[in-house]
């Protein structure tokens, strides 16, 4: 019988508690701030895609999208971030961030940096460029994979529809 990758081998047991750690550390942080993780991260996702659609902000976040509506008119109505129109789909609504945004998103990424210094406390320049530069092949691995687990899932699916 093959052996269990130990805690230390395994990628996934590695990623999730790293991330438990992080939002463990995170959360009273931005707590302080009057801000939840999932107010943060939503910023940070309008703050990256200017104009994107809430659809696709609740995809990305992983939430459902009554739940980002809720998170949304949260943000909207800390005068945080705007809804508009989407030209394209008038079922649908893009998000912006507003002015009043800026000094909560310097508090976000200026917490970001911190945070990053002091996690990679002990590590040398040259371990830190590959740290990222081998998180940023993961990540591009498991974007592929995604999409050929999601193709392969259609696939059988419409097999399975067929027989």
């Amino acid at each position: 019988m093959a052996s269990l990758l130990s805690e230390q081998e395994s990628l996934a047991f590695l990623l999730a508690d790293s991330l438990r750690l992080t939002r463990r550390i995170a959360a009273p942080y931005f707590e302080q701030h009057q801000l939840t993780l999932a107010q943060v991260r939503a910023l940070l996702g309008v703050y990256r895609w200017q104009g994107i659609r809430q659809v696709d902000l609740a995809d990305f976040m992983e939430i459902q999208p009554i739940s980002l509506a809720r998170l949304l008119d949260q943000l909207a109505a800390s005068g945080l971030i705007e809804r508009r129109p989407d030209p394209k789909d008038r079922r649908a609504f893009q998000l912006y961030l507003t002015p009043a945004a800026a000094p909560v998103i310097r508090l976000i990424n200026a917490a970001t940096r911190e945070f990053q210094q002091r996690a990679l406390a002990g590590f040398s320049p040259a371990q830190v460029e590959a740290l990222f530069v081998g998180m940023n092949q993961l990540r591009d691995n498991l974007t592929v994979l995604n999409r050929t687990a999601s193709k392969t899932s259609v696939d059988s699916n419409e097999v399975s529809n067929h027989e």
